[in-house]
């Protein structure tokens, strides 16, 4: 390759990672100015919602709105986990019921617990780590998502304490004072 050759490649190389990068800002932007705006910016909508577009010709306008099919399942399940119904029980019901997830499949302790931490419940929409309240509309009143939040908080167990064989007294309780990692314990026989 000539010098000229590698002198064009690296401009090229450049303006290519700065297109990149000015690209991924742009979307970026956009992306939280929809979600201040109480836009959607895609994927499934949650359970209890659907998508209501707006055609702008070379536009479209995409918002939540509450679907009256689908919302009392998720007010339904929010009410027997705020009167501490255990998950499998919550589970069992919607499965033998013929309920299914916003993705259209049974319910499980994994969609559950996402379905509790979502807040667009409440009417907040979010982007990354920012959150923009009273954008959409809420299936559920603060009360009522607060109280499963603390019912989940205590029922929350230390990480890896049904995977020991033996259980340990300190387990989730004792921690390193140098990095903070959890104490593990280990047994064995002689």
């Amino acid at each position: 390759m000539t010098l000229l050759g590698i002198l064009v490649e690296s401009v090229l190389e450049g303006m290519a990672e700065y297109y990149s990068a000015e690209l991924s800002q742009k979307v970026n932007r956009n992306m939280l100015l929809n979600a201040e705006r109480g836009q959607f910016n895609g994927g499934k909508p949650p359970l209890g919602y659907k998508l209501e577009i707006q055609d702008f010709g070379n536009y479209k306008k995409k918002k939540l709105v509450i679907d009256e099919n689908t919302a009392p399942i998720v007010q339904a399940i929010f009410k027997m986990r705020a009167n501490d119904i255990p998950v499998v029980e919550i589970i069992d019901f919607l499965n033998k019921n013929g309920y299914k997830t916003g993705k259209g499949t049974k319910f499980n302790k994994n969609s559950l617990q996402n379905l509790f931490k979502n807040k667009k419940y409440i009417g907040t929409n979010t982007f990354g780590e920012k959150e923009f309240p009273n954008t959409i509309p809420a299936i559920i009143d603060i009360e009522t998502f607060n109280k499963v939040q603390e019912v989940r908080e205590k029922y929350k167990h230390a990480p890896g304490i049904r995977k020991a064989e033996d259980r340990y007294l300190l387990t989730g309780k004792l921690f390193c004072g140098k990095c903070g990692s959890n104490y593990v314990g280990v047994s064995r026989k002689l």
